[in-house]
């Protein structure tokens, strides 16, 4: 492993290191007698939004993270977020099965990680998560604070126009049968007030499809009554981790 840097903190190790040339970040108890061994994975925005992480990390939880070249879920960083679950899995001595934090894009990241490699996965936090690429970035819908430039970033990662989006079998909504197939144990947030990543043009879809399989079960919505998409966060830190250590 090449370190890049190291801090300790309120009694947190922080570490920095390189994984195929990118920033990779690990956060952990500096004392490891009081690690469980499990792993949180924030798939994207490392900084933003950072309670949920944060408390998960002071309950035991090693939270990694690795750093994307682009935000929006191109088959070759999918292929590197996976790759990487392994390398550090193996580096830190943690498990490889992970709980995601995926808010927004990161959200997306997490749907298309698990469809891809669902026996890395042990649930998915997904905060206002973009499920269909027509709604964001290409604003095709109602969707009025996605601006133009998020689109010209979607178009340089993948290469394609926005009328390709219509045949398109990459949406997050195509992978879904994935998450259900594998029984993928799910909390969503969402603010019902979302101008950027509209609800009912998004985590909708996830709601319909896990009704219709019977798995209401695995699945918890948290509506944030008035929210906007921002900002992220679950209405309860400690109901949410419970959530997934039943």
């Amino acid at each position: 492993m090449k370190v890049l840097a190291e801090y300790r903190y309120d009694e947190i190790y922080h570490l920095e290191f390189e994984f195929k040339g990118k920033r990779a970040i690990a956060l952990m108890l500096e004392d490891e007698h009081k690690r469980n061994g499990k792993t949180v994975f924030k798939t994207e925005y490392f900084g933003a939004f950072p309670d949920l992480q944060n408390e998960f990390v002071r309950r035991g939880y090693t939270l990694i993270f690795l750093e994307n070249r682009n935000r929006w879920g191109t088959d070759s960083e999918i292929d590197d977020q996976i790759e990487f679950i392994d390398y550090a899995a193996n580096e830190l001595g943690i498990s490889n099965k992970v709980i995601t934090i995926g808010m927004s894009c990161g959200g997306m990241m997490s749907i298309l990680i698990t469809a891809k490699s669902p026996e890395h996965i042990a649930g998915l936090y997904i905060d206002a998560p973009v499920v269909s690429f027509l709604s964001c970035p290409a604003r095709l819908g109602n969707a009025p604070d996605v601006h133009e430039g998020m689109w010209q970033e979607f178009e340089r990662a993948w290469g394609m126009k926005k009328s390709d989006l219509f045949t398109f079998n990459g949406h997050p909504y195509n992978k879904i049968d994935k998450l259900i197939e594998n029984k993928i144990r799910i909390y969503m947030a969402y603010g019902d007030s979302d101008k950027t990543v509209p609800y009912e043009e998004n985590g909708i879809a996830i709601e319909r499809a896990y009704a219709k399989s019977g798995l209401e079960n695995l699945l918890y919505i948290d509506k944030k009554i008035g929210v906007d998409h921002h900002p992220h966060g679950p209405t309860d830190i400690d109901f949410t981790i419970k959530y997934f250590e039943k």
